[in-house]
């Protein structure tokens, strides 16, 4: 049943239109002249397809840009009044949602009160708070689509997943499906490490820059890795490109830097430490427990870095996830002996920029990478 307004499949931006509005994103406010500088467009296309988009409330004009000699060209920005694109991560202890515009400024983010692990609960209450809010303030706004971040491997390309123990209940369940019937909106499903390297890849580079390969870790209840490869998410045959735990042999998989098994650690050393948001809110970065697990998990860490140089080549890795900053910055500490010894050039180690985990994020990042941008 169709409960939201959403863009109809006619009006979706088309390869062109994609192109500039990708460009304007990266560099706006953008001269329109500059547009077609820096994308293959003739100067007639551009003006046709950014005034096409102004009328389709995709894209808007500011005060014309003066460079040098001529008539001066408009501004170009996103146009943010008219759709969001809603996201929701759904992890072990707790599903974080988010609302965000088009220009993929999150607008909201909350905390759902209620059990991740129970799908009917989740699914009512993730209506509930869209409903809420399009009541309070974005009553005017169409809702491009749903994204979903799922923790676990899939088991095809369709949006069906093998969960982590604590979600045993999403196992085997048709995310994409299910949701796209439920909310009648369009819904992409990835990896909850694919949408935290979507989150990185658009938002996270402070200097704007635009990586050809960028490779995410994801230090949550388990530990994986997403991969950005020439502005997309790289799934693999299967989807599950970036599983990066499968290296790991059954003797090494309890010793991978995974915070689940960290929390086990703690509650090994008579430490009162019963889920991952209770050890970072009160563990203390000096614990000697903390030393002792990266010396434990460091032979892992490393090969997975080499994996990830030798088969994907990225420009750089980064570190994020659930992990505190803290927690981050030793692990890159940890790691930095990966490539000793290496002739061929490696990539850069680095903590995200992003704080937190944003795998929410990168969920309400999904509709407008497959169909804006």
């Amino acid at each position: 049943m169709k409960k939201f307004a959403t863009m109809k499949e006619k009006e979706r931006p088309t390869g062109s239109e994609r192109v500039v509005l990708s460009t304007v994103l990266r560099n706006m406010p953008i001269a329109r002249a500059d547009v077609t500088k820096l994308t293959k467009l003739s100067q007639q296309s551009v003006h046709r397809i950014v005034e096409n988009l102004v009328d389709r409330k995709l894209l808007r004009l500011d005060e014309p840009h003066i460079s040098g000699r001529g008539k001066p060209s408009p501004r170009i920005r996103i146009e943010t009044e008219k759709y969001i694109s809603i996201g929701i991560s759904i992890g072990t202890e707790e599903a974080k949602v988010c609302a965000m515009d088009l220009s993929g400024h999150p607008l909201h983010q909350d905390i759902l009160k209620v059990d991740p692990s129970e799908p009917s609960e989740l699914i009512t209450a993730f209506e509930a708070q869209i409903f809420k809010w399009l009541k309070d303030e974005l009553s005017q706004n169409q809702i491009l689509g749903l994204g979903i971040a799922m923790q676990g491997h899939r088991v095809d390309r369709q949006g069906i997943f093998v969960a982590p123990k604590p979600l045993a209940k999403w196992a085997n369940y048709p995310l994409a499906e299910e949701f796209n019937e439920y909310f009648g909106l369009p819904v992409f499903a990835e990896n909850n490490a694919t949408c935290s390297a979507t989150a990185e890849f658009y938002l996270g580079a402070r200097d704007g820059s635009d990586p050809h390969c960028l490779a995410y870790l994801s230090f949550n209840y388990g530990y994986g890795a997403g991969l950005f490869v020439e502005r997309d998410a790289f799934l693999g045959g299967h989807g599950n490109a970036g599983e990066i735990s499968t290296i790991f042999t059954p003797e090494q998989a309890n010793k991978r830097p995974a915070l689940g098994e960290l929390v086990k650690r703690f509650n090994k050393s008579s430490h009162s430490t019963s889920n991952i948001k209770t050890f970072i809110e009160s563990v203390e970065p000096s614990n000697t427990v903390i030393a002792n697990w990266l010396e434990e998990v460091k032979p892992q860490l490393c090969l997975s870095i080499r994996a990830l140089k030798a088969v994907a080549d990225p420009n750089e890795i980064v570190f994020g996830g659930e992990a505190p900053i803290y927690l981050r910055e030793l692990l890159v500490k940890t790691a930095d002996e990966a490539f000793e010894g290496q002739l061929s050039p490696n990539p850069i180690l680095r903590v995200s920029d992003i704080p937190f985990d944003p795998a929410h994020i990168g969920a309400a990042l999904l509709p407008l990478h497959k169909l804006v941008y």
